[in-house]
């Protein structure tokens, strides 16, 4: 039981930690949409095309489907994950990291 509730934690951490790349539209319609509209058509476009990957290029077809759908490519912003903060733990000499935002710590010979 122990074992499954470090695990939840961990992948809890990892996902309120998770950043990607966003890439920036702007509506080209006379009308008034929101991110509602914005992240329906981006699903349509990555099912189609495929999501863009974290790190490259925004294809010019995932492009061209969103401007399609009424939204021009801006830019993208570049996210960085800071490197993990690691210590040695010097009773056990195991690898230890921070979890949930600092609020504990997780250690391991990972």
């Amino acid at each position: 039981m122990k074992r499954i509730m470090i695990a939840t934690v961990l992948l809890l951490a990892a996902a309120l930690n998770a950043q990607a790349d966003q890439d920036i539209y702007k509506n080209t319609t006379k009308y008034a949409r929101g991110d509602f509209e914005l992240q329906a058509d981006t699903n349509a476009c990555s099912q189609e095309f495929g999501a863009p990957q974290n790190g490259t290029a925004t294809p010019r077809p995932y492009k061209q489907c969103m401007l399609k759908r009424g939204w021009k490519y801006q830019h993208t912003v570049r996210l960085r994950t800071p490197a993990p903060k690691t210590w040695i733990d010097p009773e056990t000499g195991e690898t230890c990291h921070d979890i949930l935002g600092g609020l504990g710590s997780s250690c391991g010979n990972f």
